[in-house]
């Protein structure tokens, strides 16, 4: 009985499972914390965790590209994409210099990704239809769907003002609000790094072989 590919599985399991605790104490740390007369704001330990897994991704897959040269269209692609979503979320900060100074900027990264990607459009294709057949693909799609679907309609105020039975949100049940859905969001984002980290380590076994 060949013991290596479970061995290999379980310390996926184990490794995986620290950025899952590390969210989960993360929130339940920023439930106790109030900034600003309210709780999981923009300056929260669960946004700024949000805009590390973001960064970690987007160069988790830029390096994919630097370490195989078959790949650097799905790491402009995903790289570029991660990296405009890590502005996206730091609009906060870029509203200091004025509203909206952040989509100048992700416009510009998202051009130069678009940009170098059609420079590898003949490449792009290949490497999609790989990355569809790794066990990234699946983890990937979950963590997607998480932030950008399932995050965004759990978090509307229609469904939290029939949960309370309000017609307007008072401060405690707002924060109810943004625990779940700034906890959702938190989630994908975790998933979208652990899926990045499950290409790098297919492509530089692929790349051993």
């Amino acid at each position: 009985m060949n013991l290596k590919p479970i061995i290999f599985a379980a310390v996926r399991v184990v490794l995986y499972a620290i950025p899952v605790v590390a969210s989960a104490l993360i929130i339940k740390s920023d439930a106790g914390i109030l900034i600003d007369g309210g709780k999981f704001g923009e300056a929260s330990q669960t946004e700024l965790l949000q805009e590390l897994y973001l960064l970690l991704t987007s160069l988790t897959f830029i390096l994919v590209g630097v370490r195989s040269k078959n790949h650097k269209a799905i790491s402009y692609l995903f790289g570029g994409g991660a990296f405009v979503a890590f502005i996206r979320e730091l609009d906060v900060y870029f509203d200091q210099i004025y509203h909206g100074a952040w989509f100048p900027l992700a416009m510009i990264v998202l051009l130069v990704a678009v940009f170098l990607v059609f420079k590898k459009k003949k490449q792009i294709w290949e490497n999609l239809e790989e990355f569809f057949t790794t066990p990234a693909f699946g983890t990937f799609i979950a963590g997607f769907l998480s932030v950008f679907v399932f995050s965004r309609l759990f978090g509307t105020k229609k469904v939290w003002r029939a949960l309370f039975e309000v017609e307007q949100l008072e401060p405690v049940q707002r924060w109810v609000k943004n625990a779940v859905e700034e906890g959702s969001e938190l989630f994908g984002y975790t998933l979208l790094f652990i899926a990045a980290v499950e290409f790098f380590v297919y492509v530089n076994k692929k790349l051993k072989e």
